[in-house]
Formats: structure tokens, C-alpha cells, sequence
């Protein structure tokens, strides 16, 4: 059985799947960003209680930032600075007193792709592209059926594309396509000010004048995401992440968007919605630890 864990900058969720995928305990608790140390104590402490339980053969890891997985290291550990640079994979190793215990970490994004496609919205497909929009905006790519990580760990870094330079200047499609940049857009809009507490859902369902062209404005830059993605990679699925996803409202717009682009006719691709969204994590980091366990026992 493998212990998973979904590390975000929040929360560390962290779940018990068996051998056929099924997960057997799930929970969560908030992410200790104190110290180095404190971080390790957690992950051990949640270990060790749950070995008590189950008969744990390994650990999967799903991670912030540019992760190398073959070595176990965060070179960039994204919300989780105390982090950066470290071998993730060794030091839990250690602070588990299992130093050969098999640990597989992966980049977050990364993950997510693994589950969908294995389990997911993109099965039997070999290239495919996962963006998710969130606070900021994230991504994968997965290129004959393997993740495509790059030659620094940076692939998918969609989010940091500049794409609207006259208008906006450097500012990336964080900060113009991501929830976090609707929201903005939608308060600014609304005249209100930054302390004002509005959910992409609420805006979702706002059928104004106002929101409708504040969803359209956004929608656009989300379309250039996903354009200026298949433009360069071709896939055959292009799939949208994140918490918005699962408003049946988005891919109309985003598809709509789509449309308004007149080269779009001519590398259109099937887009959709993930299948996964909470337990994404969870499940990708199964995948890594079970196919790292199958390798070493070969």
C-alpha cells in the first residue's frame, strides 16, 4: 500500500491507496511553513501513525515548483521556499529512518496530468496539454505519453507567457487569465475594492451586463493560453484545470473565445474539462510511487 501526499502552500493532503488504486483514507492538515524541520516532522508523524495502520510500501509526493524527479529535488519549491533546493526524496527518507524506502516526488501540474491520464479525462491519449486555472495559472504536458519536463524542469510554466505586450507590458498570463485575474477584473469593474470577497463561482453565475463582459475580457486571455499552447505542441486534447473548471458555464465561454480567433479554424483541437480536481494530486502521486516501485522491482 503507498502513502500520497499533495503538498500545497495551504494544505498537505495525504491519502492511503492499495495496490488496484483504491483509496482507502484521505485527510488533510495545514502546511507547516515555519522550518524545514517542522515541514519533515508533519509528513513523518503522518507516516508513522499510518504504518501503525496499513503496511506501507512507499510514498508518493506531489510538489510545487520545478521539480527534477529523478533526483527527489525541488530546485524551486514554489509556496514552499523553506524548501528550495532541497532533495526532498532523501531527506524523508531519513527523517523516516527508511532511507531506502522507494519515494517518488513530482511537480503538482505534473501530477494532475498523470491522473487524468491514466484514470481521467485524457485515456489513451499520448499528447495532451492540462492547464489549470487557479490563483495563478499552471500546466503540463504530456508528449507520447510520457510528461514532458523540459531540459530545467520548467515545462509547462504556461502562466509566465507574456502575450499582451503593448497593452499590459510584461505582465503574464497570471495576472491575466488565471481565477485570481477574473476576480480582479470583475471587483475593478464593480468598483469595489480589494478587500471585497468574491468566488469565480459567484461570478460564473452573474448574468449582468457588467459580468458578461468581464467573463469575455477574461475569457479571451484564456483562449490565447490554450491557442498559443496547441500553436506550439499540436496536441490532440487540450484540458482545463482548477476550481472554475467545474462550472459547466466555462467551456462554453472559453470555446466561444476560441472562436472569435480566425486562426483557430485552422489548429482547432478538442478541449475539456478535467475529470479530477481535489484528489488530482493524490492520484498522480499514486501513479509516480506505484510505476517507481514496478521499475526497482524489475
Amino acid at each position: 500500500m503507498y502513502l500520497c501526499f499533495d503538498v500545497g502552500g495551504t494544505f498537505v493532503k495525504y491519502g492511503v491507496f492499495d495496490e488496484q488504486g483504491q483509496l482507502q483514507l484521505e485527510s488533510k492538515r495545514p502546511t507547516a511553513l515555519n522550518s524545514k524541520a517542522d515541514f519533515l516532522a508533519d509528513l513523518v508523524a503522518i507516516y508513522h501513525r499510518l504504518a501503525q495502520q496499513y503496511s506501507l510500501t512507499g510514498i508518493g509526493i506531489s510538489f510545487p515548483g520545478f521539480i527534477d524527479s529523478q533526483k527527489g529535488q525541488a530546485l524551486l519549491a514554489g509556496a514552499i521556499d523553506i524548501l528550495h533546493g532541497e532533495n526532498i526524496v532523501a531527506l524523508l527518507g531519513e527523517a523516516i529512518g527508511q532511507p531506502d524506502l522507494p519515494i517518488a516526488l513530482g511537480n503538482d501540474a505534473n501530477c494532475a496530468a498523470i491522473a487524468e491520464q491514466y484514470a481521467g479525462s485524457a485515456q489513451k491519449i499520448t499528447d495532451f496539454c492540462l492547464i489549470t486555472l487557479g490563483t495563478g495559472i499552471g500546466g503540463a504536458l504530456v508528449q507520447n505519453g510520457e510528461i514532458y519536463e523540459g531540459s530545467h524542469f520548467r515545462a509547462g510554466e504556461f502562466g509566465m507567457m507574456v502575450c499582451d505586450f503593448t497593452q499590459e507590458g510584461y505582465k503574464t498570463l497570471h495576472e491575466l487569465a488565471s481565477t485570481s485575474a477574473l476576480v480582479t477584473r470583475y471587483r475593478q469593474a464593480m468598483g469595489w475594492s480589494a478587500e471585497k470577497k468574491i468566488s469565480g463561482e459567484e461570478i460564473m453565475a452573474d448574468t449582468s451586463e457588467v459580468a458578461k463582459e468581464v467573463k469575455k475580457t477574461w475569457s479571451d486571455y484564456v483562449a490565447v493560453t490554450i491557442f498559443n499552447m496547441v500553436a506550439q505542441f499540436d496536441p490532440a486534447l487540450v484540458l482545463l484545470g482548477g476550481g472554475i473548471s467545474q462550472n459547466p458555464a466555462l467551456l462554453p465561454l472559453v470555446k466561444d473565445a476560441l472562436a472569435r480567433n480566425p486562426y483557430w479554424k485552422d489548429f482547432q483541437t478538442e478541449i475539456d474539462t478535467c475529470h479530477f480536481y481535489n484528489q488530482s494530486g493524490l492520484i498522480g502521486a499514486y501513479y509516480l510511487i506505484s510505476k517507481l516501485e514496478r521499475k526497482q522491482l524489475q
